[in-house]
């Protein structure tokens, strides 16, 4: 992950999303297209005249720029952001939608220990970091992070 997309410390988000925005040479409208929103809505929310953000605009700011969502929520409520770091997943273990085992986030592990898989970080089609197992498909190429069996 882009340590530059990474918050700053009590930064806005008027200022978070314009500096990601300006850094990613995207125009306003061009943001806009890419979240799914109106190009009025990356105005209001630049201007900080947008308080509350709803969970479809905050998803589709986060795939726009290449961010998590965790980030967006955490600049919005004006709190700390921890880094995040890629998540480890078995791709035969795993369910979908659920949390993974504490076991496969060890730093030294490489294997499942339940049926001795390589461990995934990133997705099998794009090579993009998993940052986040809420979702069963990657936010960049939209392919189930599971193979199907």
């Amino acid at each position: 992950m882009d340590t530059f997309k990474t918050p700053r410390p009590q930064e806005s988000l008027a200022t978070y999303v314009s500096r990601i925005r300006k850094a990613l040479n995207l125009t306003q409208l061009e943001l806009a297209d890419a979240a799914g929103i109106h190009s009025r809505s990356v105005g209001k929310i630049e201007r900080g005249l947008t308080v509350k953000i709803n969970r479809k605009t905050l998803h589709g700011l986060a795939i726009a720029l290449g961010i998590p969502q965790e980030y967006l929520s955490a600049v919005n409520k004006g709190e700390e952001v921890k880094q995040v770091d890629r998540v480890k997943f078995c791709p035969q273990c795993w369910t979908p939608g659920q949390a993974a085992d504490p076991m496969w986030g060890n730093v030294r592990a490489k294997f499942c220990y339940l049926c001795g898989a390589q461990l995934r970080t990133s997705c099998a089609n794009c090579g993009e970091l998993v940052v986040s197992l809420k979702y069963k498909f990657c936010p960049m190429c939209g392919k189930p992070y599971k193979p199907d069996s």
